[in-house]
């Protein structure tokens, strides 16, 4: 703790995160979709499809990054930036869907419609997602994913706008 108290360790503190900064938005990246897959595929925990709008941002971050090793360029930092947004955007949106403060039934909910013989009915149920938007399956702390990735990507832009503004 003493290390980054000086001002001195501070700056080369911020040096390496300058430096590094598609490093680390590649292993957060990585990290957020290894977890959500291993939630998926080996704690049964399938997603709803919010969830799965989630992981696209994270998925274009790691393109990103890998882009970033060859192209330095300062304008994939700020799109970096908008990824971040976007999946800030979609997690904010999820947990007010999950919390039930907004109502979104499209592809999310078990409504069904113009059903008049039993083959509807067989095709409407192979169609329904498994897991509805508005229920939390998975919490850590009393926080749903979608609430843990609202926080990730709050984090995120903080950082990249901090990177950003430095440039």
């Amino acid at each position: 703790m003493f290390y980054l108290s000086t001002k001195n360790n501070r700056k080369e503190l911020t040096k390496l995160i300058e430096k590094k900064y598609f490093l680390i938005v590649f292993i957060v990246s990585a990290f957020i979709l290894i977890s959500a897959y291993v939630l998926e595929l080996f704690f049964n925990h399938p997603p709803c499809n919010l969830c799965e709008y989630q992981r696209v941002p994270y998925f274009l971050l790691l393109l990103i990054s890998l882009l970033s090793i060859k192209i330095k360029k300062n304008w994939l930092k700020f799109v970096s930036l908008l990824c971040f947004s976007v999946s800030l955007i979609i997690s904010g949106f999820h947990s007010l869907v999950e919390r039930k403060l907004v109502k979104f039934d499209i592809g999310c909910t078990s409504t069904g419609s113009n059903i008049d013989n039993i083959e509807d009915l067989r095709n409407f149920l192979e169609q329904t997602p498994l897991i509805k938007c508005d229920e939390i399956s998975f919490s850590i702390f009393g926080l749903s994913l979608a609430n843990l990735n609202f926080v990730i990507s709050t984090l995120l832009i903080m950082l990249s706008y901090y990177i950003l503004k430095k440039i």
